[in-house]
């Protein structure tokens, strides 16, 4: 049986690519602060906080002891801030250098050698569009998501020797509890009704609508497979053509 490790996976996105996954006949271990209402005899759940490079290593371990080996992993955990330069407090900064930039890098570190040793693996990050473009009130974000592809691109470069393949996806905007929580705050801010900024948010895409979390799964199971074997240290758009105009 294929083993996926998705961090992040009890929301969102990464819940997404848990349940694509567990469709398809993996088991999938689920890294996150806190547990999914999921119920399936090839899903587990071990908490795990990211930000943590000993909890990292310590589920990791576990995973290996029970499975013996990991097959593919979705670097999936992160966290959105809407804030320009200078209204960022260096709590904020560090939050999400360390759940977006540190925890994918743990999270690859703990499991590379273990890949290295069967020479097979695939490793999927989440990044954005703004691993390739701007937006306003972003800074912090889009500097953790252009460090994610980067760090795909650079991994994918040091362990195709060994038969491991590194992409980073590169998600528009998702319909995701994230998303919901940030146009909630933007429309008690702003006095715009939700309503309005929901088909602001759809028509700013070329594609006329905001993207499916289903949709990014699909990606990422896609590039976890033999049918994108040939693939590796790309970043890849998915985002309704927003970065293409």
């Amino acid at each position: 049986m294929q083993i996926a490790v998705v961090s992040g996976g009890s929301s969102g996105i990464g819940a997404a690519c848990v349940s694509k996954f567990l469709q398809n006949n993996y088991f999938v271990y689920n890294l996150d602060i806190a547990n999914a209402n999921i119920s399936h005899e090839n899903y587990k759940y071990i908490k795990t906080d990211v930000r943590n490079s000993n909890e990292i290593k310590q589920s990791i371990n576990s995973i290996i002891h029970e499975s013996k080996k990991i097959d593919t992993l979705i670097v999936s955990a992160g966290k959105h801030l809407s804030a320009d330069i200078e209204s960022t407090s260096d709590e904020q900064l560090m939050e999400l250098i360390n759940l977006n930039i540190l925890g994918a890098f743990w999270l690859i570190q703990a499991t590379i050698p273990h890949m290295k040793s069967k020479e097979a693996g695939t490793i999927i990050t989440l990044g954005s569009d703004q691993s390739t473009i701007a937006k306003n009130n972003s800074s912090v974000y889009g500097m953790t998501k252009a460090a994610m592809a980067s760090l795909a691109k650079s991994t994918a470069l040091d362990y195709a020797k060994f038969n491991i393949r590194v992409n980073c996806i590169g998600a528009g905007t998702i319909d995701t509890p994230l998303y919901r929580a940030a146009i909630v705050k933007y429309s008690e801010r702003s006095g715009l009704p939700l309503a309005e900024i929901e088909q602001e948010e759809d028509m700013l895409q070329p594609i006329g609508r905001i993207g499916r979390p289903e949709e990014i799964a699909d990606l990422a199971y896609f590039l976890a497979g033999d049918n994108s074997s040939f693939i590796t240290g790309a970043l890849i758009p998915i985002d309704g053509g927003y970065i293409a105009r």
